[in-house]
């Protein structure tokens, strides 16, 4: 089972997506479309490695959450800050529920990249410098995605996942 963030290969990108940062996010895709895909791959089970990992990511850091939406929230937010949008806006902050599987996940990518280029080039590459131009170019995008399947999952369960905060 496929855990990692939908992809889209290189070839299938505009020179200026290529550039952009984009990857992996969907190319000329409204986020409606996007949410659809989501919606596809959540329905395929293709997160049910993230569900798990995020019950776990809550769990471990529910004093570091709760820590968060008492301290650094308040700061910005006069009312209560919900469980709900506490979790959410950790997650952001934080970009990452399991760094070590999302650092594997990021290496297949930029395996896949060096794999692609050495097919065009008949076996003929620079594998540093693929995967320098995979970071500056694609890791960003990569990680926008990731995080938005996490927020996605959570956003399936949230009672569920509210209720670890408890």
């Amino acid at each position: 089972m496929n855990n990692s963030a939908p992809q889209v290969h290189r070839s299938e990108l505009s020179a200026q997506q290529k550039g952009s940062g984009m990857f992996p996010l969907m190319p000329n895709k409204t986020n409606r479309s996007c949410l659809q895909e989501l919606e596809q791959d959540f329905c395929a089970g293709k997160f049910k490695k993230i569900e798990k990992e995020l019950e776990l990511f809550i769990t471990q850091h529910k004093k570091e959450i709760n820590l968060f939406r008492d301290t650094e929230l308040k700061k910005i937010k006069t009312t209560p800050v919900s469980d709900e949008l506490a979790i959410k806006l950790f997650i952001m902050r934080t970009r990452s529920i399991n760094p070590i599987e999302e650092i594997k996940l990021e290496l297949q990518e930029i395996e896949k990249e060096i794999w692609y280029r050495g097919e065009k080039a008949n076996g003929q590459v620079d594998r540093d410098k693929i995967c320098q131009e995979w970071c500056q170019s694609h890791a960003a995008g990569w990680r926008d995605h990731w995080v938005m399947s996490v927020l996605y999952v959570f956003e399936r369960h949230k009672n569920k996942f509210v209720k670890l905060l408890k």
